[in-house]
């Protein structure tokens, strides 16, 4: 596929009309054609599908097509998806933007092999999701990890001061590019202005996995997009913080430092050749949602769910909600993080009490759970979630939980700490490797991803060395009942290391 020009200079020769989803339209079109279908998908519109869930599915059946005529095809779009891409462009302030139908997990392995080879460098922040190490690994690149800052209050991760980010591109000047998250799963958000003034200086672009800031910029509300900052490369879960389904998101670029031709080609590998209809229509629908009442619902949702926060935290006793810090730029006023003011309660101690009091949080961890609001919340809504906190606050005010004294648990190593493993991630992967005790593995090399999930940041990748204080860690994290993803022995007391 070749891009001659961007998506939204393409739109500027043609009236910008939001009211429009042109993709969906299509496939309502291909739906009111009523065409027998004699080609795949094998349910035929509908017409064969399981009896049982047919009231709960016939209704998108009908408009799970496939690359047909009158449809477009998202590997080379000409028509209804390039329609639906550029206003997605337009909307979001970028160049060109790409639909992806496999998640930002698609989209950060996208972005890996578009911008490394073989043994290329890329400075990477080391609170990343797995998705962008999967892709590191796959491009055969050499990551060189610079630990994040640590809020305080939360212990979250966020983004390392730019000092420390500007002396790694002097000591690695052939870096190919600077990779960020930004905000944090937290909604932490860090000014990222000067740091793409920084990159562009030393000519590298600017990556920001902004899976969770999709409904950053849409309001002076909410924090600044990276885009609108200047980042060149920016990946958003549009099913995340706005309104699109499950697995869809988006992939931004803006400027002349990302290949967007080979950003293309390498879309097309690694996406489905049978991508989703119903998932790209749903972000033709969730950008026309957003443009017409999102934004301005966003705008009344942060006003009722700051109002409400403020009061809240007055009235806690044994429950804090945090309130933000000097330590962060800007806080995503639509996710609340609760911890127990006294750290007698973990995370996930609290997370099963929500649970039975019939509110889910979003992520929990060894101190906090965070709650995620989204664009239109009523008071209703926002007054069942007080009721829960409020609820827990009383309980655990009168029947104390205690635990053991533990040490500090330590992710990552002091922000600004650069870190290149021994071995790059493709190698340390294709490595033999053999089990060992976990107490007896320190100093050997891993060969497998300790993968504590939610947020799904590696505590271990393959190559780096591992020491006592990841031997700890995980041992603590695994007591306090934390949740690891595919690990090769769910027990935690053995692990794959390189022979």
């Amino acid at each position: 596929m070749s891009i001659d020009i961007s998506q939204v200079e393409k739109l500027m020769n043609k009236k910008t009309n939001h009211s429009k989803a042109p993709l969906y339209e299509a496939l309502c079109q291909y739906e009111e054609s009523n065409r027998t279908s004699m080609h795949v998908p094998g349910h035929k519109d509908g017409r064969v599908f399981d009896q049982k869930g047919y009231d709960h599915f016939y209704d998108v059946l009908k408009i799970d097509a496939t690359e047909s005529v009158g449809i477009d095809d998202l590997h080379h779009p000409t028509d209804f998806i390039a329609d639906a891409q550029a206003l997605a462009a337009e909307a979001f302030g970028s160049d060109h933007t790409f639909f992806l139908i496999g998640g930002s997990t698609v989209g950060n392995i996208g972005a890996a092999l578009t911008l490394c080879g073989p043994g290329d460098k890329i400075l990477v922040q080391r609170n990343m999701h797995k998705s962008v190490f999967h892709g590191l690994l796959l491009a055969g690149a050499h990551p060189i990890y610079i630990a994040p800052a640590i809020e305080s209050t939360t212990k979250a991760a966020m983004v390392s001061d730019i000092y420390y980010i500007e002396e790694a591109l002097k000591l690695h000047p052939d870096t190919k590019a600077v990779w960020i998250t930004n905000p944090n799963y937290y909604g932490m958000s860090q000014d990222v202005s000067r740091l793409a003034e920084t990159c562009h200086q030393a000519g590298v672009p600017l990556i920001v996995d902004e899976a969770h800031g999709a409904h950053f910029g849409q309001s002076e509300s909410v924090p600044p997009s990276a885009l609108s900052q200047g980042a060149d490369l920016v990946v958003q879960s549009t099913h995340k913080m706005l309104t699109a389904m499950t697995m869809a998101s988006m992939l931004h670029v803006k400027g002349d430092l990302i290949n967007r031709e080979r950003l293309a080609q390498i879309l097309g590998m690694i996406q489905s050749t049978s991508p989703s209809y119903p998932l790209l229509a749903s972000l033709d629908l969730a950008r026309r949602y957003l443009v017409e009442k999102g934004r301005d619902e966003l705008k009344k949702t942060v006003e009722l769910v700051e109002k409400r926060r403020v009061q809240l935290a007055e009235e806690l006793e044994t429950l804090a909600i945090w309130e933000g810090s000097v330590e962060v730029h800007r806080r995503d006023p639509l996710k609340w993080i609760i911890s127990c003011k006294d750290e007698t309660v973990t995370g996930y101690q609290l997370l099963d009490l929500f649970y039975v009091e019939g509110c889910t949080a979003e992520i929990s961890d060894p101190r906090n759970i965070v709650f995620l609001f989204s664009l239109n919340e009523k008071e209703d809504d926002i007054e069942k979630v007080v009721k829960a906190i409020k609820s827990i606050d009383k309980k655990l005010k009168q029947v104390k939980f205690t635990h053991e004294e533990t040490k500090e648990i330590v992710l990552f190593a002091e922000e600004g700490t650069l870190q290149k493993p021994a071995l790059s991630l493709g190698t340390a992967f294709h490595k033999p490797r053999h089990r060992m005790k976990l107490e007896d593995a320190v100093g050997s090399y891993c060969a497998e991803t300790v993968l504590p999930y939610p947020p799904g940041i590696p505590l271990l990748t393959p190559g780096e060395e591992i020491t006592q204080t990841h031997v700890d860690t995980i041992k603590q994290l695994h007591e306090m009942g934390a949740y690891f993803q595919s690990p090769s022995d769910d027990t935690m007391k053995t692990l794959y290391v390189i022979k």
